[in-house]
């Protein structure tokens, strides 16, 4: 019988538990040492830049 496991787990794809893990993705970002100074800070904004979208759909739906 095959398991049905298509299902989101409602925490981890909830708009705050996806702008948190942006956040994480934005701080790993900036210490990446294959990447130049420049390219690490132009990936945290944009990662950032997600997580407030986030956010901010998170309070909307309240």
């Amino acid at each position: 019988m095959r398991s049905d496991t298509n299902q989101l787990d409602l925490y981890t794809h909830s708009d705050q538990g996806i702008a948190e893990a942006y956040r994480v993705a934005a701080d790993t970002a900036r210490r990446n040492p294959f990447e130049t100074p420049d390219r690490c800070e132009q990936r945290a904004r944009l990662y950032e830049q997600q997580a407030s979208e986030h956010e901010a759909r998170a309070r909307r739906k309240g």
